[in-house]
């Protein structure tokens, strides 16, 4: 196995991921509070959020690294579902901070409509990828993970030029999404995809 498809290095990184999103959380609570220039509304909300995508970061890593999800597929599947429970959850509280700033009740329902609309696109996508079923929509949905990989690798790589914490958390994303194309790869993902 080597160092860049194993899970339980790819777990550690999404625990160490969702470590990074709480304390980002906190900070944004406590700027909140000390800040004068931070809406403690705002930077409350915005930082709930992200303590709550950072948990359920957290939990998954902690799942993969534990053994729990084990099977490559189950491991993509869940990370693909998870990406579409967290777009669904900064929308809301994005669209809740806009809210309670100045943005405007409208654009932050349209806001959160969009934001759960995608996120449930990308968790049923996550449902088709281990349905037990391959098809045309399986071959479909490997080819345009593998370019949203790349394209999240990429960004992930440019990121690295952000300070110290934004460095850890670019170097993380780097081994997911190299893990994830890996998953990709797989011979045994590529057969369950109909690759």
């Amino acid at each position: 196995m080597s160092f860049f498809d194993d899970p339980k290095k790819a777990g550690l990184a999404f625990m160490i991921l969702g470590i990074l999103q709480i304390i980002g959380g906190i900070a944004l609570i406590i700027l909140g509070v000390i800040d004068d220039d931070y809406k403690l509304a705002t930077a409350a909300v915005l930082g709930i959020g992200q303590i709550i995508v950072g948990a359920i970061m957290f939990g998954y890593g902690q799942k993969v690294r534990g053994g729990a999800i084990s099977k490559k597929i189950d491991i993509l599947a869940e990370f693909v579902k998870i990406t579409g429970v967290v777009t669904i959850i900064n929308g809301i509280f994005g669209a809740i901070a806009v809210a309670l700033g100045d943005g405007g009740i409208g654009t932050a329902i349209v806001s959160a409509i969009i934001s759960i609309i995608i996120g449930l696109i990308i968790i049923f996508i996550g449902s088709r990828i281990n349905d037990g079923k391959q098809d045309l929509g399986d071959k479909i949905i490997w080819i345009i993970l593998l370019v949203l990989f790349v394209l999240a690798l990429i960004g992930s790589v440019i990121g690295l030029l952000d300070f110290i914490l934004g460095t850890i958390e670019n170097i993380c994303n780097i081994f997911i999404y190299i893990f994830m194309l890996c998953l990709l790869f797989d011979g045994e993902v590529k057969k369950e995809m109909g690759m």
